[in-house]
């Protein structure tokens, strides 16, 4: 757990996103000392199903009332226990519309109530997909090119709103086939490898990519709105082969001095817009 931070930290990220999972206090901890900030979610009811009536109509199953009720009880636990961590520095309700009912909004009531339990901290209503104007941010995903506060989109996004943040809550997504050593030796997980976003076949290949990449999130601080950019993902996950590290954390894909590099551009060029952006002083 620690390796996989000081990694992170080692690369040149500040922030990650703890995505549809809470961790045990020692992990907090260990952000709060290391000085990573954390996007924290809320997990997630099961994303939206379907299922096919005596009709041979297709209905979607979302969340009834019960089920909805107890994600709103247990999003206000998540808060009230976590909220003593300085590592959080915003709540994540909804991703890419997991359990998020549409016939209603519900995302402003939960949003409201998060802010009235912890009025501190910022709040990511919907991180991806279904964003009807909900929390602080402006979220977009898109694999594997960035469009972070940018006037392009795809959907399933919406275009960027500016009178909110505009953040890349989901990017990357890049991945590299390892040896068998190095992958979940699962054969389910390993059939599924071909669905990753794109495969590079080659490491160098890989960071060509990743650097076209985070160039790409460079300009759109630069030339737009984009504040921030969540990659896409620490580490290999079951069929994923996605990550900056294998699944048994013996490769780290990334050459550490280009994405130093990368990632250090990338602070620079938000700092030079902050700057630009501040009214001269005067004595």
């Amino acid at each position: 757990m620690v390796y996989d931070l000081q990694t992170l930290k080692k690369l040149g990220f500040n922030m990650l996103r703890k995505h549809i999972k809470v961790e045990p206090a020692l992990y907090y901890q260990a952000c709060d000392e290391m000085g990573i900030l954390l996007f924290q979610d809320m997990p997630s009811l099961r994303p939206s199903q379907q299922r096919t009536l005596d009709n041979c109509t297709v209905q979607t199953v979302l969340p009834d009332a019960a089920q909805q009720d107890e994600f709103a009880r247990q999003l206000e636990l998540l808060i009230v226990q976590q909220r003593h961590f300085p590592s959080i520095v915003t709540w994540v309700v909804y991703n890419e519309g997991w359990g998020q009912l549409v016939d209603y909004y519900p995302e402003f009531a939960l949003t409201d109530r998060v802010k009235q339990l912890d009025p501190t901290r910022l709040v990511d209503s919907t991180s991806g997909w279904y964003d009807h104007g909900a929390g602080d941010f402006s979220d977009n995903h898109h694999y594997a090119n960035p469009q972070c506060g940018s006037p392009f989109y795809s959907i399933a996004s919406a275009p960027y709103d500016p009178s909110r943040i505009g953040v890349q809550g989901e990017f990357g997504g890049i991945g590299q086939n390892l040896s068998i050593e190095h992958l979940w030796n699962v054969q389910g997980a390993i059939d599924t490898i071909n669905q990753t976003y794109e495969i590079d076949t080659t490491i160098e290949a890989w960071n060509y990519r990743g650097h076209r990449l985070l160039g790409e999130l460079l300009d759109q601080v630069k030339m737009y709105s984009c504040s921030g950019g969540i990659w896409t993902q620490t580490t290999d996950v079951e069929g994923e082969v996605n990550g900056l590290l294998s699944y048994d954390r013996r490769v780290l894909r990334p050459d550490v001095a280009q994405w130093q590099a990368d990632i250090q551009s990338l602070y620079d060029a938000a700092a030079a817009r902050n700057n630009a952006s501040m009214p001269a002083g005067g004595g």
